[in-house]
């Protein structure tokens, strides 16, 4: 199981639920949980928080998120 599907299931949250929260298509959750598409996005982020110390959202614009 995936770090992503295993933080959703302690939260008790669904797939869709995760999707809704965020926008996009639940496909798009199920992906992550296979590590499939965007996950290198999360990487990369993460990396930039690292070098910048900063959180996420830090990183963009309020009109994005």
């Amino acid at each position: 199981m995936s770090r992503v599907a295993k933080l959703r299931e302690e939260k008790g949250l669904t797939q869709r639920q995760i999707a809704e929260a965020l926008g996009v298509d639940v496909s798009t959750v199920r992906n992550w949980e296979k590590s499939r598409d965007g996950v290198k996005m999360f990487v990369r982020v993460a990396k930039l928080c690292n070098l910048f110390e900063c959180q996420p959202d830090d990183l963009f614009e309020d009109e994005v998120i």
